[in-house]
Protein backbone atom coordinates (compact mmCIF):
# COMPACT_ATOMS: atom_id res chain seq x y z
CA UNK A 1 0.00 0.00 0.00
CA UNK A 2 0.76 3.24 -1.00
CA UNK A 3 1.37 6.12 1.76
CA UNK A 4 -0.59 8.86 0.69
CA UNK A 5 0.86 11.65 3.15
CA UNK A 6 4.40 11.37 2.04
CA UNK A 7 5.73 14.82 0.94
CA UNK A 8 4.51 15.38 -2.72
CA UNK A 9 7.50 17.82 -2.68
CA UNK A 10 11.21 16.38 -2.97
CA UNK A 11 12.96 19.72 -0.47
CA UNK A 12 17.35 19.40 -0.11
CA UNK A 13 18.67 21.41 2.01
CA UNK A 14 22.34 21.80 1.68
CA UNK A 15 25.61 24.26 3.09
CA UNK A 16 28.12 25.38 0.93
CA UNK A 17 31.46 27.57 1.66
CA UNK A 18 31.07 29.59 -1.13
CA UNK A 19 29.20 33.07 -1.42
CA UNK A 20 25.62 33.22 -1.86
CA UNK A 21 26.30 35.00 -5.46
CA UNK A 22 28.61 32.20 -6.02
CA UNK A 23 25.80 29.33 -6.04
CA UNK A 24 23.01 31.76 -7.42
CA UNK A 25 25.67 31.88 -10.16
CA UNK A 26 25.89 28.00 -10.28
CA UNK A 27 21.82 28.05 -11.63
CA UNK A 28 22.43 30.95 -14.35
CA UNK A 29 25.03 31.83 -15.69
CA UNK A 30 26.49 29.35 -18.43
CA UNK A 31 30.61 29.60 -17.39
CA UNK A 32 29.76 28.27 -14.11
CA UNK A 33 26.63 25.97 -14.81
CA UNK A 34 29.37 24.37 -16.18
CA UNK A 35 31.20 23.00 -12.62
CA UNK A 36 28.11 20.29 -12.79
CA UNK A 37 27.46 19.98 -16.73
CA UNK A 38 29.20 18.44 -18.68
CA UNK A 39 31.74 20.55 -21.00
CA UNK A 40 29.24 19.78 -24.15
CA UNK A 41 26.37 21.18 -22.60
CA UNK A 42 24.40 24.08 -24.24
CA UNK A 43 22.66 26.68 -22.63
CA UNK A 44 20.42 29.36 -23.78
CA UNK A 45 19.09 31.72 -20.68
CA UNK A 46 17.37 34.72 -20.78
CA UNK A 47 17.19 35.34 -17.28
CA UNK A 48 14.41 37.72 -15.96
CA UNK A 49 10.52 36.75 -14.67
CA UNK A 50 9.10 35.80 -18.15
CA UNK A 51 12.22 34.71 -19.47
CA UNK A 52 12.78 31.31 -20.69
CA UNK A 53 15.59 29.08 -20.15
CA UNK A 54 17.00 25.61 -22.23
CA UNK A 55 19.78 23.21 -21.48
CA UNK A 56 20.73 20.58 -24.26
CA UNK A 57 23.60 18.16 -24.07
CA UNK A 58 24.20 14.66 -25.98
CA UNK A 59 23.81 11.21 -23.84
CA UNK A 60 24.30 7.99 -24.87
CA UNK A 61 23.27 9.20 -28.96
CA UNK A 62 20.43 10.78 -27.28
CA UNK A 63 19.95 14.59 -27.70
CA UNK A 64 18.27 15.40 -24.15
CA UNK A 65 16.44 18.82 -23.56
CA UNK A 66 15.26 20.76 -20.33
CA UNK A 67 12.93 23.85 -20.69
CA UNK A 68 11.32 26.44 -18.31
CA UNK A 69 10.53 29.86 -17.42
CA UNK A 70 11.75 31.81 -15.21
CA UNK A 71 9.06 33.02 -12.29
CA UNK A 72 11.29 35.12 -10.13
CA UNK A 73 14.59 35.97 -10.08
CA UNK A 74 16.08 37.70 -7.26
CA UNK A 75 20.00 37.59 -6.95
CA UNK A 76 21.73 35.90 -4.87
CA UNK A 77 18.74 35.11 -2.67
CA UNK A 78 16.16 33.17 -4.40
CA UNK A 79 15.44 31.83 -7.52
CA UNK A 80 12.28 29.99 -9.06
CA UNK A 81 11.09 28.60 -12.19
CA UNK A 82 9.32 25.71 -14.37
CA UNK A 83 11.76 23.06 -15.50
CA UNK A 84 10.37 20.47 -17.80
CA UNK A 85 11.92 17.42 -19.95
CA UNK A 86 9.09 17.52 -23.22
CA UNK A 87 10.50 13.75 -24.72
CA UNK A 88 9.86 12.15 -21.27
CA UNK A 89 6.67 14.06 -19.93
CA UNK A 90 4.38 17.21 -20.95
CA UNK A 91 4.14 18.76 -17.83
CA UNK A 92 5.87 21.14 -15.94
CA UNK A 93 7.32 20.96 -12.24
CA UNK A 94 8.32 24.19 -9.99
CA UNK A 95 12.10 24.45 -8.47
CA UNK A 96 12.62 27.44 -5.90
CA UNK A 97 16.19 28.16 -4.83
CA UNK A 98 16.44 30.07 -1.47
CA UNK A 99 20.05 30.57 -0.32
CA UNK A 100 20.74 32.53 3.26
CA UNK A 101 23.95 33.67 3.69
CA UNK A 102 25.62 31.49 6.73
CA UNK A 103 28.94 32.48 8.84
CA UNK A 104 31.16 30.68 6.36
CA UNK A 105 29.13 30.54 3.16
CA UNK A 106 25.05 30.02 2.86
CA UNK A 107 22.45 27.83 3.07
CA UNK A 108 20.57 26.68 -0.09
CA UNK A 109 17.32 25.61 0.40
CA UNK A 110 15.93 23.59 -2.70
CA UNK A 111 12.14 22.60 -3.58
CA UNK A 112 10.75 21.21 -6.41
CA UNK A 113 6.80 20.80 -6.68
CA UNK A 114 4.53 19.74 -9.71
CA UNK A 115 2.67 16.77 -11.29
CA UNK A 116 6.05 14.83 -12.15
CA UNK A 117 8.02 14.64 -8.74
CA UNK A 118 4.47 14.00 -6.69
CA UNK A 119 4.09 11.04 -8.95
CA UNK A 120 8.21 10.05 -8.44
CA UNK A 121 7.85 10.27 -4.41
CA UNK A 122 4.52 8.86 -4.14
CA UNK A 123 5.81 5.48 -6.01
CA UNK A 124 8.83 5.40 -3.27
CA UNK A 125 8.85 2.44 -1.52
CA UNK A 126 9.61 4.21 2.37
CA UNK A 127 12.82 5.21 3.06
CA UNK A 128 13.92 5.49 -0.85
CA UNK A 129 15.51 8.05 -2.21
CA UNK A 130 13.83 9.39 -5.55
CA UNK A 131 16.12 9.58 -8.74
CA UNK A 132 15.34 13.25 -8.68
CA UNK A 133 16.79 13.46 -5.75
CA UNK A 134 19.88 11.42 -6.52
CA UNK A 135 20.28 13.26 -9.67
CA UNK A 136 19.87 16.79 -7.62
CA UNK A 137 22.48 15.90 -5.18
CA UNK A 138 25.11 14.66 -7.46
CA UNK A 139 25.01 18.33 -9.09
CA UNK A 140 25.21 19.70 -5.73
CA UNK A 141 28.27 17.16 -4.97
CA UNK A 142 30.03 18.49 -8.33
CA UNK A 143 29.46 22.37 -7.51
CA UNK A 144 30.80 21.63 -3.89
CA UNK A 145 33.73 19.24 -5.39
CA UNK A 146 34.78 22.38 -7.55
CA UNK A 147 34.55 25.09 -5.19
CA UNK A 148 37.02 23.30 -2.76
CA UNK A 149 39.68 22.49 -5.72
CA UNK A 150 39.39 26.31 -6.58
CA UNK A 151 40.14 27.21 -3.06
CA UNK A 152 42.65 24.58 -2.17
Amino acid sequence: MKNSHRNSALKIVRKFDVAPEKVFDAFTKPEAMRVWWTSDTEFDIDLKVGGQWTITREENDMTLTMTGEYLEVDPPHRLKYTIAMPQFSPNSDVIMIDIKPDRKGCVVTFVQTGKDIAAELHELPEGAVSESEKGWQQGFDLMAAAWKNKQE
